[in-house]
């Protein structure tokens, strides 16, 4: 079951090009079932952090370059983000970040290493709303085991949605594995925004429209 549904736009003529020149260098292939080698992929032996969808980019863009004592690896199914964030890669001149177009749980399962990874971060996921949908939400009791297997000990899974029914639901599922993650804001509470995360215009229209933003950080056992 997909936790996400493909609705391909159209790529502009700037993200074509994105993709026939800049993806080379800073694309990596979702595909196989050999671990990837996060020192041969970005070159160093720097700590990864590791967002899922992230959407235009824009804001993990924003934390590669205000962060470059980390790796950065995202994974993205639609193009036009994929694209949207090749261009900041490249008009912001940063080394320290690398893509993936393919499904994050397929990528988890089959090319994340045991314990390779500083951070694990999930903002503003599907929340799929109506009540038949909710075994697409990506973040239920598989995901959490494959969370813990990937994250190192004492690494960090960030989550943020503004769609509370749905963090309730994650922040049950997160506290009912006790033995793999530790709630750092405490038993039942949601974290503070970091300053690390930055504010969204995505996020910024919902709290006008007073959508409250909730933030999950959790540490692993």
């Amino acid at each position: 079951m997909r936790s996400f549904v493909l609705r391909e736009g159209r790529l502009t003529s700037a993200q074509e090009r994105a993709f026939a020149e800049i993806w080379p260098r800073f694309g990596v292939a979702g595909e196989g079932d050999a671990p990837l080698v996060f020192a041969e992929v970005f070159g160093n032996d720097r700590p990864v952090v590791l967002e899922i969808g992230f959407g235009n980019g824009e804001s993990l863009a924003e934390m590669a370059a205000g962060d470059p004592a980390h790796n950065w690896l995202g994974i993205e199914v639609h193009r036009p983000g994929v694209g949207h964030l090749l261009l900041e890669i490249e008009r912001r001149g940063l080394d320290n970040l690398r893509l993936i177009r393919h499904d994050a749980v397929e990528v988890l399962t089959r090319r994340v290493a045991d314990a390779s990874l500083e951070r694990v971060q999930l903002f503003f996921p599907d929340p799929w709303p109506k009540r038949r949908h909710h075994k697409r939400r990506i973040l239920g009791p598989e995901m959490v085991r494959l969370l813990a297997r990937v994250i190192r000990p004492g690494g960090i899974f960030h989550a943020a949605t503004d769609w509370e029914p749905y963090a309730e639901q994650m922040l049950e599922v997160l506290e009912d594995a006790p033995d793999l993650f530790e709630n750092t804001a405490g038993r039942h509470q949601f974290a503070s925004r970091p300053e690390s995360r930055p504010l969204t215009k995505f996020e910024q229209r919902g709290e006008r429209l007073g959508h409250q933003v909730h933030d999950l950080l959790f540490r692993r056992r």
